[in-house]
């Protein structure tokens, strides 16, 4: 492999964001997250964009969602989650 194309391939790591939950009911909190990357969904393109519609999803779940954070592709959450993470108790 050529010096270029692996340079080409380490500054262009695929990149994405997902919101994380969890679902409140009977005393038991249930993780799941949005977009179901697992299942083939496109990521959001942006950890602005995500928070945007972790905010917005907290509004119209309030009471049925809580912890709402933002997560990158490999599930782990965002440097600044701590300082963002909806409670939406």
């Amino acid at each position: 492999m050529k010096l270029a194309k692996a340079m080409e391939m380490i500054q262009n790591k695929p990149t994405g964001y997902m919101v994380h939950f969890e679902w409140c009911g009977n005393g038991l909190l249930t993780s799941d997250y949005f977009p179901d990357k697992l299942n083939g969904e496109d990521l959001i393109p942006t950890e602005d964009e995500a928070w945007m519609l972790a905010n917005r999803f907290a509004m119209a779940t309030r009471g049925k969602t809580c912890n709402l954070y933002v997560v990158g592709r490999n599930f782990s959450p965002v440097e600044s989650y701590k300082d963002r993470q909806i409670l939406n108790r």
